[in-house]
């Protein structure tokens, strides 16, 4: 028979590795209650009369952050709330059927553990027989995001639209210089469904497979066949490059400088954020003794080199990863034989750096591109 101080360090024993696996199971990846949901945004994308104007028996999307769990959706009513099944979930987004008899409101969403989110925008919702019978075809409503967009920038260039229609249509949509009147390049989307929110983006290139000239551009959506409804999206300016110093700065010395200087310098605050002034291939990341820090980026399409030099330690890509036009590479700094923090540039022409190429002057493309950034 065991003695009492046997059993007394068993029970210890038992009781400190329950203790440890309630403690294991509460923290990352255990069984702790998961973050409750948020949402960002309600819009309609079925029976549609606006992007947050839905008719009865129409289909919203939720989105937001940690709505994976979300296994009602509520929408106000004359009394109280009605609460509907979602149609699909995903840690991103929830889309649901608009009840008959739910009214203009804030939607809320509960999750199975009982944490609820409410809606920031309110929904409008209309009687199912608000769409009317059209004939023809009809756009409603058209809008472009970003404002401000760059070739293969970090946000695409994407349009949403909504027409009404009898039946679904195929749609054409032009990329239209606001200058020339030019279309740069069209877009034809089969069998879209009238009374819905839908979306398209742009890769920013003309039909051409190049970035068109930098500009201003809206998105023109027609029926494809030229039926009547054509409508002009607010417009958005077009750029291929940034500026890659986020910050106030000031130039010194470009090329030549009386020393062989290569590039051009630009100072700023310590610390300041730099981005690739045009998106593509790491080809080097690495330090040398002038050149501190230095990043070297293959511009998408052009053939060009981007060399970024006196850069912060951290922060930088790593070699053969891509980075997009605006993505942030690091940190401005005065590593290597640097006088003051400030970003050495440099741009060289095809094949590359120092791979058979020769400097370029970045002087002028720089100041065209801080003009615009």
């Amino acid at each position: 028979m065991p003695s009492p101080r046997t059993i007394s360090l068993a029970a210890f024993a038992t009781l400190a590795a329950l203790l440890s696996w309630v403690a294991a199971a509460s923290g990352d990846g255990g069984i702790g209650t998961p973050d409750p949901p948020k949402v960002k945004d309600v819009v309609c994308s079925v029976r549609c009369l606006d992007v947050r104007t839905v008719t009865e028996t129409g289909k919203v999307e939720v989105t937001g952050k940690a709505l994976g769990d979300i296994t009602e959706v509520k929408f106000p009513a004359t009394a109280g709330r009605i609460e509907v099944e979602p149609s699909s979930v995903k840690s991103g987004a929830v889309t649901a059927k608009v009840p008959t008899g739910a009214t203009s409101g804030k939607v809320v969403v509960v999750s199975r553990y009982g944490t609820k989110a409410k809606a920031p925008e309110e929904l409008k919702v209309k009687p199912e027989d608000a769409i009317r019978s059209v004939q023809g075809f009809a756009v409603k409503r058209v809008d472009a995001a970003p404002k401000t967009a760059y070739y293969d920038g970090r946000k695409d260039i994407e349009l949403d639209y909504l027409f009404e229609a009898d039946s679904p249509a195929d749609i054409r949509i032009d990329i239209v210089s606001k200058d020339s009147g030019k279309t740069v390049d069209s877009m034809i989307e089969k069998n879209r469904e009238p009374f819905s929110n839908q979306s398209v983006t742009w890769d920013g290139l003309g039909s051409k497979g190049k970035p068109p000239r930098n500009g201003k551009y809206k998105f023109r959506v027609s029926a494809l066949g030229g039926a009547s409804g054509t409508s002009d999206a607010t417009g958005f300016a077009y750029y291929d490059h940034i500026f890659p110093l986020r910050g106030k700065h000031t130039y010194g010395d470009g090329l030549g400088a009386g020393r062989g200087h290569q590039g051009q310098d630009v100072f700023a605050t310590c610390g300041t954020k730099i981005v690739a002034a045009r998106g593509g291939k790491v080809q080097t990341n690495a330090y040398q003794s002038a050149a501190g820090y230095y990043v070297v980026i293959d511009g998408k399409k052009t053939g060009e080199d981007y060399v970024y030099m006196h850069m912060e330690r951290k922060g930088r890509p790593k070699e053969g990863s891509r980075v997009k036009t605006g993505e942030m590479i690091g940190r401005e700094s005065d590593t290597g034989d640097a006088q003051g923090c400030h970003l050495h540039f440099e741009l060289w022409s095809a094949p590359g750096w120092y791979e058979g190429g020769h400097v370029l002057n970045p002087t002028r493309p720089l100041k065209k591109w801080d003009k615009w950034s």
